[in-house]
């Protein structure tokens, strides 16, 4: 099949991420980066730009991402007479109708057949899109590294500091606990968090998960109350070879096994209670460790998830 694929060509994103295996399993692509493309050449040029390549390649069925490169009748002209999907990972935005770029989502995803998205499904069918929920996913190429000095940390976070729930959250762990924080925007709290000043790609990504005993996930406020809402980022720090400590949710709680695969926590001191125990139990976290990198490798990365997103089929969990 000839799959089109619009959005970021960037090798760490969803999109790129798709396409590897898309092409794992034998199919032909072209992704097309439509920010990206306005960004160089402008957006009125991007329309043609774009809606050539697509007439070009003549598409089987096109995937979509946000689409905000591109004017609504350019994203209606690629997918006329097409099959399509559109998978969007930022699904705590349900409610935010008045900002332009979600107006745009909501529109896009309007064009599509299926609108896959990793949270909240029920409220974006309230919207009036054709919503599905659909995890969130990791590449499968994500693998352990060497573990590095520099890297190491009884307890590490990755990701932004632009919700300050999530900061006061991590300055209670920080008062009993060895931790190091990576990602942008973290200025406020550098100290106090041993704040690394950079984000973490890649390898670094891995050294990072593989060197810390304990990878925390904290949500960010905004994603609260959302049944079965997922973040790449529990898959993708499990397949770095990190022990997984998340906040257990109603539904994520049913896609990865507590004891099993990783663990969760409920509230701040029972987040206290599992990093003290686990950082006792050396011999529990490594298999925890081992056995939620075979789970997550065999059902939670992007070579899973492209059966749903060019059949429209709803996501059937593995546990379930």
């Amino acid at each position: 099949m000839r799959v089109l694929i619009i959005g970021s060509s960037h090798s760490w994103q969803m999109e790129r991420g798709t396409e590897r295996a898309l092409k794992r399993a034998g199919h032909k692509t072209l992704l097309v980066d439509d920010r990206r493309a306005s960004r160089v050449i402008g957006r009125k040029l991007t329309q043609k730009w774009v809606t050539s390549r697509a007439r070009r390649f003549n598409p089987d069925f096109v995937i979509l991402s946000k689409c905000l490169g591109l004017d609504l009748d350019t994203v209606a002209t690629i997918v006329d007479g097409k099959p399509s999907s559109m998978w969007y990972q930022e699904p705590q935005w349900y409610k935010a109708t008045y900002r332009p770029d979600v107006t745009h989502i909501i529109a896009v995803g309007k064009l599509s057949h299926t609108f896959f998205v990793s949270g909240f499904d029920a409220e974006w069918r309230a919207l009036g899109l054709p919503a599905k929920f659909l995890p969130a996913a990791a590449d499968r190429d994500i693998k352990p590294v060497a573990p590095r000095k520099s890297f190491h940390s009884d307890v590490s976070f990755i990701g932004n500091g632009n919700d300050p729930s999530r900061a006061q959250f991590l300055l209670k762990i920080a008062k009993k606990y060895d931790i190091k924080v990576w990602g942008k925007g973290w200025e406020k709290w550098r100290k106090p968090l041993n704040w690394s000043g950079r984000a973490v790609e890649g390898k670094d990504f891995a050294a990072v998960c593989s060197s810390s005993n304990i990878s925390l996930g904290v949500d960010h406020d905004r994603v609260k109350g959302g049944k079965g809402y997922t973040s790449d980022r529990a898959w993708m720090v499990i397949l770095a070879g990190g022990f997984y400590l998340g906040h257990g949710t109603p539904g994520l709680t049913q896609m990865l096994r507590g004891g099993d695969h990783c663990d969760w926590y409920t509230d701040t001191d029972s987040c206290l209670a599992k990093i003290d125990y686990y950082l006792k139990s050396s011999a529990q976290r490594e298999r925890i460790r081992r056995e939620g990198q075979v789970f997550v490798r065999g059902n939670h990365t992007f070579d899973q998830r492209i059966h749903n997103l060019l059949s429209g089929e709803a996501f059937v969990n593995p546990l379930a």
